[in-house]
């Protein structure tokens, strides 16, 4: 397999971005039109454990001219720290995908009411039937919860509410199931897709623990890793880019777009983030040679 060579000439994609499906702020066809506002040829929608939103993201590619693929991100357990699979040209109707789906909004709704009611208990205003009403046909989660707090005047921002409260370590924090990684890949390859390690720069390994988690997802049946990210320096992203191929994995990258709440913009990230089509052609060779 050729290996992708991000290079400039091409058309622009951005391959990692959230909608109010999950904790971002723009909705799937605001995403989708942000991407054609910015001159970006293909935009994935990679919701947190749910493919809720891609329907209407793929209306909206189709209405504005901007292809959409089709992803999820799923947090799996890895080692200690855990890791992100993201999952690309899913089904998302297939049965499979849908009950793992189940299963996340199970294990959140656990975990949301146990934050909540260590809040409080502690005195907070704040209950999970508001917090559902308030962020209605979303995965809700912790950044959910901070938003309820700061405009409930508990806190200044998301970020600080996170930092001080709901991050693990912190008070409120309550810790939740995840699947294993190799049942991460094997699910999205049931779902049709791909899987691709998630900015493996962000789970505190150091290079050796970074080699390792790009072995074990290739060997589990990941086909890429994700060596563009938004704050990577040069640097980093020759360092990924080098362990992927070694192992003729495809090269990815993506912003991590959320919306206003992180300072990474659809398709450049912080800046210098800069990924091509050409990633997503490889993408789409390595589902079709599984079918054949």
């Amino acid at each position: 397999m050729a290996h992708s060579t991000i290079s400039p000439g091409e058309n622009r994609v951005d391959l990692h971005a959230h909608s109010t499906a999950s904790d971002g702020t723009l909705s799937p066809t605001e995403i989708v039109q942000l991407a054609r506002d910015s001159n970006l040829r293909a935009v994935a929608l990679t919701d947190h454990d749910t493919v809720a939103g891609v329907p209407e993201a793929l209306e909206a590619g189709k209405r504005l001219g901007v292809e959409v693929l089709p992803g999820i991100e799923i947090s799996a357990d890895y080692e200690d720290t855990g890791a992100h699979i993201l999952g690309y040209l899913v089904d998302p109707a297939s049965p499979a995908l849908q009950e793992v789906i189940d299963w996340f909004v199970a294990e959140r709704e656990t975990r949301n009411q146990a934050i909540v009611d260590k809040l409080a208990a502690d005195g907070f205003p704040i209950s999970l039937p508001e917090l559902k009403a308030k962020f209605p046909h979303t995965m809700l989660g912790r950044p959910h919860i901070g938003q309820l707090l700061v405009e409930k005047g508990c806190v200044g921002s998301v970020t600080e509410a996170m930092d001080r409260w709901l991050w693990d370590g912190q008070p409120y924090y309550v810790a939740r199931q995840h699947l294993p990684a190799a049942d991460a890949i094997r699910l999205i390859n049931q779902a049709g897709g791909v899987a691709v390690i998630a900015h493996p720069l962000e789970y505190g390994y150091d290079n050796e623990g970074v080699e390792r988690l790009i072995q074990t997802g290739h060997d589990l049946g990941a086909v890429g890793v994700e060596c563009r990210y938004s704050g990577y320096t040069a640097q980093e992203e020759a360092l990924l880019e080098s362990l992927a191929r070694a192992r003729d994995m495809v090269v990815t990258g993506g912003s991590d777009f959320h919306g206003p709440r992180k300072p990474y913009r659809l398709g450049s990230g912080t800046g210098s983030l800069r990924v091509y089509y050409q990633a997503v052609e490889q993408l789409k060779a390595c589902q079709q040679a599984r079918t054949l």
